[in-house]
């Protein structure tokens, strides 16, 4: 039990982060992949082209039904999911060890990029796969402390529907299975024994159902768009990609932590004692495989850093479990203390900091040159959108409504959540289902581009295409409209083009209304 003094510590913790998490929501736009999720919203289904659909769920819920929809109401979820996994993850430690080490672990969690920003702040499939895969820990950690047959019974039931909703919300929480059977397998036999695991297995099976449903009916295109991403040809070994791997899992840990992380891991493989081997050894099912594959994988391929993000947490509950022990032997408790705080003090620097070169820096971060003004700038994918959408709507005004056509799902994500949805267009895609993703079956929704209508076409200059080699043979004419430039801080950042594509030629996808 949590005495009112830890208790308020942590009420404190959750009620400062949640309250920064919702400062900088409101205040820089949606990025590529946050405008993407809409889509998921907008069209629910049991499955998507990349990820099953739980994100598009926890969207629906925080924006009342699509009835509410601004950027703050859109990461709302991932922000009341971190303020929940914050609560979680200090129950874990609090089980494992004490009151101290608990409070520690929700530092850690809070203070982590992966964990406090990227899939607490954002609204991702991670941000709800990270709190149903806490709440797989602390059920299966219960477990194992419960003698009662029939109680275990029932907390292998849970553990099967956490894992269960973990994998509807990305499908690396098929991992929490092969953590717990390797721990079963190697440290824990007798659980072999249990119908309750295999009831736990039925429970997932049942839950994740209807991803292979949908991909039966779609010809396996997630798991064989997944396999193009992680499978490789050959084994030349690729330094470039493991050493960016390593580095981005470092950066996202936060800097701090990691060096902690490796100051834990030091320990445990000189034999220190800083928790009992039955935990340590299930936390480490957790956390080896899914940051080991991640690792292995860059040698050969490039990864994201964020795939292994999840094997962080049973690393923080290792890290805080060593940091408590060693401030208990330590009598330098104070300096202990000040460390640990200022991981926390770090990621919220970053996070206002990010929020201020988002908002106010001069011009670009990128190219310079006006044809490609803006590229490699990621700082443009949260900025100008609601401006350019005004800017849109003058040129719209003086043009006649038409839908508009976007051939990929950046910058159609953008185009469509900021431009279409608010002004009421059809939207109609066409390209290729490597490029458009969701937006493939968006098409299914809508009326084709028919021969000789017209629409239009945005280009932004840091991913610049021109829609007449885009197009050479699709339209009778393609006419530039306008040239925004659009300024942060009175310096350009980059350039916009809108072109209207007259008179198809033949039939081009098919449009969504909204």
């Amino acid at each position: 039990m949590c005495t009112n003094d830890f208790k308020a510590k942590i009420n404190w913790l959750i009620i400062l982060m949640t309250s920064i998490r919702c400062i900088c929501a409101c205040l820089v736009e949606l990025g590529n992949d946050e405008v993407y999720y809409y889509t998921y919203a907008a069209q629910l289904d049991w499955n998507h082209f990349d990820h099953p659909p739980l994100v598009g769920v926890l969207i629906r819920f925080f924006t009342l039904n699509l009835h509410g929809v601004n950027d703050f109401s859109m990461r709302l979820g991932a922000i009341v999911s971190a303020a929940a996994a914050t609560w979680l993850i200090a129950q874990i430690g609090m089980l494992i060890k004490n009151e101290r080490t608990g409070f520690i672990a929700a530092i850690l969690y809070n203070a982590s990029i992966y964990t406090g920003i990227i899939a607490g702040l954002f609204i991702l499939p991670d941000s709800p796969a990270v709190l149903f895969w806490l709440a797989s820990i602390y059920t299966f950690l219960n477990l194992l402390r419960e003698p009662d047959q029939s109680k275990q019974n029932w907390l292998f039931t849970l553990t099967g529907l956490w894992i269960g909703l973990a994998t509807m919300s990305k499908v690396h929480g098929c991992f929490l299975w092969l953590g717990i059977l390797g721990y079963i397998v190697f440290c824990k036999k007798t659980l072999l024994r249990s119908k309750g695991l295999y009831i736990g297995f039925m429970i997932t099976a049942i839950v994740i159902m209807p991803i292979f449903i949908w991909n039966i009916q779609h010809d396996f295109i997630t798991y064989r768009f997944h396999g193009d991403r992680v499978a490789w040809q050959g084994f030349e070994i690729n330094l470039q990609t493991f050493a960016v791997a390593l580095i981005g899992q470092f950066m996202y840990a936060n800097p701090l932590v990691a060096l902690l992380a490796a100051g834990m891991i030091w320990a445990y493989c000189h034999k220190e004692t800083f928790l009992d081997r039955t935990t340590t050894h299930f936390l480490l099912w957790l956390s080896v495989p899914i940051i080991g594959l991640t690792t292995i994988i860059s040698l050969f391929k490039p990864v994201l850093p964020h795939w292994s993000g999840p094997g962080l947490l049973a690393i923080m509950l290792l890290t805080a479990s060593w940091v408590d022990e060693r401030l208990a032997i330590s009598a330098k408790m104070s300096k202990g203390r000040s460390m640990i705080n200022s991981m926390l003090y770090l990621n919220i620097v970053v996070m206002l900091l990010a929020v201020a070169l988002v908002r106010y820096y001069p011009g670009t971060l990128g190219k310079k040159d006006e044809k490609h003004a803006g590229e490699g700038d990621f700082t443009l994918d949260m900025y100008g959108w609601r401006n350019f959408a005004e800017k849109f709507q003058q040129v719209q005004a003086k043009t006649g409504k038409l839908p508009l056509l976007v051939d990929k799902w950046f910058i159609g994500g953008h185009l469509y959540y900021y431009v279409a949805r608010p002004l009421n267009m059809p939207v109609v895609s066409y390209g290729s289902l490597h490029d458009l993703h969701k937006f493939a079956w968006l098409m299914e929704k809508g009326d084709c581009l028919m021969p000789g209508s017209s629409a239009y076409y945005v280009a932004a200059s840091n991913y610049y295409k021109d829609p007449r080699a885009l197009y050479p043979d699709l339209f009778e004419e393609i006419t530039l409209l306008a040239k925004i430039p659009e300024t942060r801080s009175g310096k350009v950042t980059r350039y916009w083009y809108i072109y209207k594509l007259e008179r198809a030629k033949t039939t081009l996808g098919t449009s969504v209304w909204y």
